[in-house]
């Protein structure tokens, strides 16, 4: 459908690999997915639902199993308008530099499965931001099939942006996607219309303007350096932010409502800050330490530079109830007391105090084992010891839970270990973890896909007006966060989860609570309540908050005061927060991300966010301290790109005009031929395999290599003339010499296996990706390297050759000509990947690094 393609393997490039699917003897069908229709600068990015298989292959393979050996891939408008598949010799080509076609999921279903929207857990790379997804699930009458192993449902997501329609989407002899009687397909697009509207947007007017014609840009486009003279791509394809929302102030001035940024301070009970949350100057440190409740008769503020401090800030109780301010600017390698034993107090503007004594040790400590099928959305951050088994075998799986038990009950940073099965689909490691996040499903693997350490003491005292109920929300700013609480009446006190009444949540009693508390006094002395009781750290269900010595020891409170004894709407409230401090030692203080919300233009429906950016030396983004990372610095890419937004700014024209065109697969299939006891069986079923290079970020920002003067770069406002951003490299005479060359480099390390790759490609979006490669990380050994080949703009001899977009050709090994043999990469072989862009005159938003990979275990 699309022509030749070429094929790597290794290091070797257009190796002689048969690629001509019919040649072999291959058979196809075509699918048409329903009309997009755009305007200029709109974002089309949702899913298009069920649409069926052509009836003569539904029939064909009903009871059988397909062997899905490749798929081509191409966007069209066809003829009649809206009338797809009619009249497929009159189908004609979008051109990627009219619609860019930023990536896209598809599957397949059958008679034994179904497609469901799941929820996602935020840091599935794979959801890109959506609180749902989409997977296939068997049905219950899968298990009753004459061979229960066969697959009812396939994913197809590779080499799946603009480089999709010229790059090699299939698999050596002997190889395929399985599935059994297959009946639906089913995309989800994202695509971005790009297409100047002077220059037409119909099939008439398809040899308009050949060489690329941009049109209007937001101004953060390209980092507000302006479109080039002779650009071949325009920079709305980046998904900038713009003036319509997310907007940097840089660009569009301090009373910009379309970005709000304010700093968030936290005491954290680790030995340092993590990467990009140090606070760096002396004032922000005391206005820090002053801002999260500490308990102290005044606070020193002092300022240092000493090898026998921790390296920032810093706060230290002291002997006379005081509490000094440490900061030194000393990058000193002393670190902050990890005690298990904290202890803070604090009293809100209505008068009710809580005070909070947290010891890790106290108590028996036991480990209790979740259901299947959960996993903690934090089982990358702050891992304090990974235990990955030797084999998939589910007897390895409970070997190494038992010893991140044991390992965990020893440690008194650990309180869970979690499943993560990021690295492989079969092969699934325990990690510890002093915090767990939220709980997010998937299909499970034993019992303690969770495991939840049960011991540590808290002593609560709660203090307030005798006569009428008092109360203290934990980890909440307001009501609507829906806090655990503890109320505290004349005859009672109870735990209550606050907010759960629908759309009255802001003042609504809410849900009680199952008892967790053990109170052990409740006295009354002038006119003031006090009640002690002690509880377990960790909560009684995920209603119950759950106390930690080892994260954030800052908590937000919420508190509130009666007008009757009777637990009822509050007379008053007001916030506070509460630090847990240890007399061991100082704490350190942290920058937790400075909050920031990207926001409509009128200052609505605003977002924030911290992704799971993974420090070094496993990966790159967080010491580069890349935007992409959180709300505060985020200057462009997927989540200012929401479907049907227009990425321009307020005061840009929208276009009448729309682009009416649909997504086009070709589906290359052969029949499957079960093993039987005297042949091997026809085709391997290849499941998918995923990593990223930027590591759970989902994407990241390439910079531009140097500042200029006067202009903003989004996420490095103050970032310094003549020196290169974060993970840049230069040669030659910099920044503004003829030879200056400037390349941007991340990394990302993780282990694998075992794992046998026979398919391997890239993911990087034009126009400035050099290269990708993966390596083994113990021998040095080149496993793939990504190339891009990129369109010389020679459109009347190649239709899919339009300048400066890419084609990656992906890396295949087999017993085909030309190919590499496939190698079995044995349990925890470490790899890294490493992935280079061009950013010596402009940088680049919301880029990618994946690994899109198809294997086996054995």
């Amino acid at each position: 459908m699309n022509g030749h393609y070429v094929v790597a393997s290794g290091d070797r490039l257009n190796v002689p690999f048969n690629d001509d699917y019919s040649s072999k003897g291959h058979n196809y069908f075509d699918v048409w997915a329903p009309e997009m229709a755009t305007h200029y600068g709109e974002v089309f990015w949702t899913d298009q639902h069920n649409q069926p298989l052509p009836p003569d292959i539904v029939k064909k393979f009903k009871g059988k199993v397909m062997a899905i050996t490749g798929y081509e891939q191409d966007q069209v408008m066809v003829q009649p308008v809206g009338k797809p598949g009619v009249n497929p010799s009159e189908d004609v080509s979008v051109p990627i530099n009219w619609a860019y076609n930023h990536h896209y999921m598809a599957w397949m279903t059958g008679q034994f499965s179904t497609l469901e929207r799941l929820p996602s857990d935020p840091d599935d790379v794979l959801a890109h931001g959506s609180p749902r997804h989409w997977a296939g699930v068997s049905t219950a009458a899968a298990a009753d099939r004459s061979d229960p192993s066969a697959p009812t449902s396939q994913m197809f997501s590779e080499g799946n942006g603009g480089e999709s329609r010229k790059s090699f989407h299939g698999y050596p002899n002997g190889f395929a996607q399985l599935i059994d009687s297959p009946t639906t397909w089913h995309i989800t697009p994202m695509q971005i219309d790009t297409r100047n509207r002077d220059c037409g947007a119909t099939p008439a007017s398809i040899h308009n303007c050949t060489k690329f014609t941009p049109g209007p840009e937001p101004k953060q486009a390209r980092y507000g350096f302006g479109t080039p003279k002779d650009t071949n791509y325009s920079g709305i394809l980046e998904c900038p932010c713009n003036g319509r929302y997310g907007g940097d102030p840089g660009f569009y001035g301090a009373d910009t409502k379309t970005k709000d940024v304010q700093h968030k301070f936290s005491a954290q009970g680790l030995p340092v800050c993590n990467a990009g949350e140090i606070i760096s100057d002396a004032d922000s440190c005391f206005a820090a330490v002053a801002q999260i409740g500490v308990n102290a008769t005044r606070i020193n503020n002092v300022s240092s530079s000493s090898e026998t401090l921790p390296f920032g800030c810093s706060a230290v109780t002291d002997a006379d109830g005081s509490v000094t301010a440490q900061f030194n600017k000393e990058n000193s390698k002393v670190a902050c007391s990890t005690s298990s034993v904290r202890a803070g107090r604090s009293t809100s503007n209505v008068g009710v105090t809580l005070g909070l004594s947290l010891d890790a040790n106290a108590g028996p400590q036991t480990m209790a084992r979740s259901p299947a099928g959960n996993y903690c959305s934090k089982n990358k951050q702050n891992v304090l010891k990974k235990f990955v088994p030797k084999t998939p075998s589910l007897a390895d799986a409970e070997k190494v839970l038992a010893q991140c038990e044991e390992f965990c009950i020893e440690s008194t940073q650990c309180h869970f270990c979690s499943v993560d099965c990021a690295a492989s689909p079969t092969l699934c490691q325990w990690v510890a973890l002093p915090d767990c996040g939220m709980e997010a499903g998937w299909a499970g693997k034993i019992p303690g896909d969770i495991s939840v350490k049960q011991g540590g003491v808290a002593t609560i005292t709660v203090s307030g007006p005798s006569d009428v109920w008092f109360g203290v929300g934990f980890n909440a700013q307001q009501m609507s966060d829906q806090p655990y609480t503890i109320v505290t009446t004349p005859t009672s006190v109870f735990e209550q989860k606050i907010g759960t009444c629908g759309s009255e949540a802001d003042h609504c009693p809410g849900t009680l609570l199952n008892s967790s508390l053990s109170v052990i006094s409740n006295t009354v002395v002038d006119g003031l309540r006090t009640v002690v009781a002690t509880r377990s750290f960790v909560g009684l269900t995920k209603d119950h908050y759950t106390f930690s010595t080892s994260t954030g020891v800052t908590i937000d409170l919420i508190t509130a005061v009666g007008s009757t004894p009777k637990f009822s709407y509050h007379k008053m409230h007001a916030p506070a927060s509460i630090s847990l401090l240890t007399s061991s030692g100082p704490t350190c203080v942290c920058d937790i991300g400075a909050i920031g919300k990207m926001c409509d233009n009128n200052g609505k429906n605003c977002d924030s966010f911290v992704k799971s950016c993974v420090a070094a030396p496993a990966g790159s983004l967080l010491e580069q301290h890349n935007p992409t990372c959180n709300s505060r610095q985020y200057g462009g890419g997927l989540r200012c790109c929401k479907h049907k937004r227009i990425m321009l700014d307020a005061d840009q024209e929208i276009r009448p005009e729309l682009l009416r065109y649909h997504m086009k697969f070709r589906f290359w299939y052969q029949e499957y031929t079960p093993a039987t006891k005297s042949s091997n069986a026809s085709h391997i079923n290849l499941p998918r395999i995923y990593q990223q290079t930027e590591a759970n970020a989902g994407e990241y920002d390439v910079p531009p290599a140097f500042a200029k003067p006067g202009i903003t770069i989004p996420g490095y406002p103050d970032w310094p003339l003549n020196k290169p951003t974060p993970g840049t490299t230069c040669t030659g005479t910099c920044p503004d010499g003829p030879d200056c060359s400037c390349i941007h480099e991340i990394h990302y390390k993780w282990n694998v296996g075992p794992m046998r790759l026979i398919y391997a490609g890239g993911h990087c979006h034009a126009p400035s990706c050099i290269s990708i490669e993966l390596y083994r990380n113990d021998t040095g050994e080149l496993l793939c390297r990504q190339l891009p080949l990129y369109g010389t703009g020679n459109v009347t001899h190649d239709k899919f050759d339009e300048a400066g977009y890419v084609a990656l050709p992906p890396c295949l090994w087999g017993d085909d000509k030309g190919l590499n043999p496939s190698v079995l990469l044995p349990p925890n072989t470490p790899l890294l990947s490493i992935k280079k862009n061009v950013n010596t005159h402009v940088g680049h938003f919301g880029e990618m690094a994946s690994w899109q990979m198809r294997g086996t275990d054995f």
